[in-house]
């Protein structure tokens, strides 16, 4: 059973018989989680009093903890239910500001610095083995991160996926990220796969974003220079040339070969936009690997979850996947 805490003055508070609607999401392209609930309003004296205020920290938990977080926005409209806007901790990597300058210090060593000088608890790193060399200037802290881990994944192919778990930040490897989300019809039978249960599949395939060749160059005293080039020949045939051009800067050009071959690799395929909608699993969240067998549209395989709602009402809990290729 899903029950949400309420926790101000040291004082924890079971609001669960006071919430109405309940719902948290996360999308691949923001970092951190965002709750989102409503309490009845309700000025019968006797009716419990909504201990719910803006900044107390909400805890969301069914088998273990799902959320953590701060209560960021409170909407009140007549006598209908207050709603409230939680986000996790991630909110203010995402809303603060910094300047930072590194001088080939590895990706890890650069990611480690910045979460201790803004108190970010740290659950694992992954070892990020790239070298960073950039100033960044009047940066928000979470572009920052994001920044490092895109360079990463130029530079070595690895993708890198951030969560908030517990109130720490984990970085881990998207390929670490697979998960098997199940639901039960009855707590005394045995689970079954929430893909076992699709309703509402849609399936979007497109070349709009397909880059079939990639060009590396480098400027130098106002000329610029190819320095590699990485082609599929095979897709220019079929779908015409599509050309992306990455400038670096001389420092890198060692690294050219690897970055125009990685970029190629993710942007050379047809891409999709797939979405599901299935009965709820705690552990599905943006960022994480779902397989996925679905007859109708022809989705099969391993798919990226690039963004997930919960919702849970009347005890209910459903979900609505996109779900994206890898």
């Amino acid at each position: 059973m899903h029950e949400l805490f309420n926790i101000s003055n040291n004082v924890q508070t079971n609001i669960t018989p006071l919430v109405g609607l309940l719902q948290w999401s996360s999308n691949i392209n923001e970092l951190g989680e965002r709750l989102d609930f409503d309490i009845a309003y309700n000025d019968d004296r006797y009716f419990p009093k909504n201990p719910v205020d803006i900044g107390n920290l909400i805890i969301l938990r069914n088998q273990g903890e799902i959320f953590r977080g701060i209560v960021i926005t409170e909407n009140k409209a007549g006598k209908d239910p207050i709603t409230y806007t939680c986000f996790d901790y991630a909110f203010y990597l995402n809303k603060s500001k910094g300047i930072y300058q590194f001088n080939k210090v590895k990706g890890n060593k650069a990611i480690e610095s910045i979460l201790n000088d803004f108190n970010v608890p740290i659950g694992s790193i992954a070892p990020i083995n790239v070298a960073i060399s950039k100033i960044y200037n009047d940066k928000y802290i979470s572009d920052i991160i994001k920044d490092i881990l895109d360079i990463a994944q130029k530079e070595t192919g690895i993708k890198y996926r951030m969560e908030m778990r517990l109130g720490k930040l984990y970085i881990e490897k998207q390929t670490d990220l697979i998960i098997k989300a199940t639901f039960k019809l009855a707590s005394n039978i045995a689970p079954n796969n929430v893909t076992d249960a699709i309703f509402n599949p849609t399936k979007r395939r497109t070349i709009e974003d397909m880059k079939n060749s990639i060009k590396i160059i480098t400027t130098n005293n106002d000329k610029t220079k190819i320095v590699t080039e990485a082609k599929d020949n095979g897709l220019i045939n079929k779908y015409g040339l599509l050309q992306e051009v990455k400038s670096i800067d001389k420092k890198d050009i060692a690294q050219a070969k690897n970055i125009a071959q990685n970029m190629l690799k993710d942007l050379g395929k047809i891409f999709e936009e797939n979405n599901i909608e299935v009965p709820g699993d705690d552990s599905v969240r943006a960022g994480r690997i779902l397989e996925v067998n679905e007859q109708v549209t022809g989705m099969k395989g391993n798919y990226l979850i690039t963004d997930v709602i919960h919702t849970v009402k009347n005890g209910i809990h459903r979900m609505k996947l996109g779900l994206g290729v890898i």
